[in-house]
């Protein structure tokens, strides 16, 4: 019976990091659009990196899942 509070305050911890790393993704979805004002040489590099994190948050988004499951 211990685990119930461990495994509650585990869920918890897991649903505030996925609704950040969503949060994140917006926000990073809005810079991506945001840069499309850029001159080209500086939006191709901003968006490369954007990209980049953009893999990384679903990566984490991925894994949270796959630690629920």
């Amino acid at each position: 019976m211990s685990e119930g509070p461990k495994r509650g305050t585990s869920g918890q911890m897991a649903e505030s990091q996925l609704s950040e790393l969503q949060n994140m993704r917006v926000l990073l979805e809005e810079a991506r659009g945001l840069s499309r004002n850029l001159a080209y040489h500086r939006r191709a590099r901003l968006e490369a990196k954007i990209g980049e994190a953009l893999d990384e948050v679903d990566r984490q988004v991925r894994e949270l899942h796959a630690d629920r499951g």
